[in-house]
C-alpha cells in the first residue's frame, strides 16, 4: 500500500508538471440558436491575446486584412459590408484544439454557428469554431500539420464574413480579457480567441503508467 501511495504522488506531480501550469481557464455558457455548424462546446477554455494584457501563456500574435473569400456560401454576404481575414500565431508555449472566436457585445458576422457563446443564458454572443469542415469554412490555413491543432508557433488564417466591430473596432488586436459582454469593447478589442489547452504526450504516458499500477495493484490483492 506504501508503494501504491507514493506512486500515485509521483503520478500527481507528472500530471501536474505536464499540463500548462498558468492557463487561466474560463468558464463558457453555451445556447443553440439558428446558425451553421453544430459542435461540442467544453465547459472550460483558455482565452488567448495580444500582448499586453496578456501574459507569454496566452499569447499570440494577430494582424488582419480585407478579402473576399466567403467562409459560408449558404448564408447573406452584404456587397457592402467586407469580409476581414485575420492572421494569428500561438505564442503561449503549448498546442490548442477547438478554437473558436466569440464576438464581443455589439461586433455583428454573418459565418456564426449554431452555438452562441458567453458567460450566462443573458450574455451570449455570435462564435464560431475556427475549421475547415462543414458549411462554415472560416480557416484558410495552418502554417504547419494540418490537422486543426494550433500548434506552438504555428500561425492560422481564417475569416469573418460580413464582420462589423463593436464600436466600428478592427477585428484584431485581440487585447482584451474576458468574452462577450464581459469583454471591455472597441477601444481595446471586437472578439476573443478561445482554445482547450492540448496534453502533452508526458501527460497520456503518465495516465498510462497510472493505470499499469492501478491494475498490478489490483491483481496483488
Amino acid at each position: 500500500m506504501y508503494r501504491i501511495s507514493i506512486f500515485l504522488v509521483v503520478v500527481v506531480a507528472m500530471l501536474t508538471w505536464t499540463m500548462p501550469a498558468t492557463a487561466v481557464w474560463l468558464p463558457v455558457y453555451s445556447v443553440l440558436e439558428p446558425g451553421q455548424d453544430l459542435w461540442p462546446v467544453h465547459p472550460w477554455y483558455d482565452e488567448k491575446g495580444d500582448q499586453p494584457p496578456f501574459p507569454d501563456e496566452e499569447s499570440l500574435i494577430s494582424s488582419w486584412q480585407y478579402t473576399d473569400y466567403r467562409p459560408c456560401p449558404i448564408n447573406e454576404d452584404d456587397p457592402l459590408i467586407l469580409n476581414v481575414e485575420v492572421t494569428m500565431t500561438n505564442t503561449s508555449g503549448h498546442d490548442n484544439y477547438d478554437v473558436i472566436y466569440v464576438a464581443d457585445e455589439g461586433t455583428s458576422l454573418q459565418n456564426y454557428d449554431k452555438p452562441r457563446i458567453g458567460n450566462g443564458p443573458a450574455d451570449v454572443q455570435l462564435a464560431f469554431l475556427i475549421d475547415n469542415v462543414g458549411l462554415n469554412t472560416p480557416l484558410r490555413s495552418e502554417s504547419m500539420t494540418p490537422d486543426l491543432i494550433w500548434q506552438n508557433n504555428e500561425t492560422w488564417v481564417f475569416v469573418i464574413q460580413d464582420f462589423v466591430g463593436a464600436g466600428g473596432g478592427p477585428p484584431a488586436p485581440f487585447d482584451s480579457i474576458g468574452i462577450a459582454g464581459n469583454s471591455a469593447g472597441w477601444p481595446p478589442s471586437t472578439g476573443s480567441i478561445l482554445g482547450v489547452p492540448e496534453p502533452s504526450s508526458l501527460l497520456l504516458a503518465a495516465l498510462g503508467l497510472m493505470g499499469f499500477g492501478i491494475y498490478c495493484w489490483r491483481r496483488r490483492e
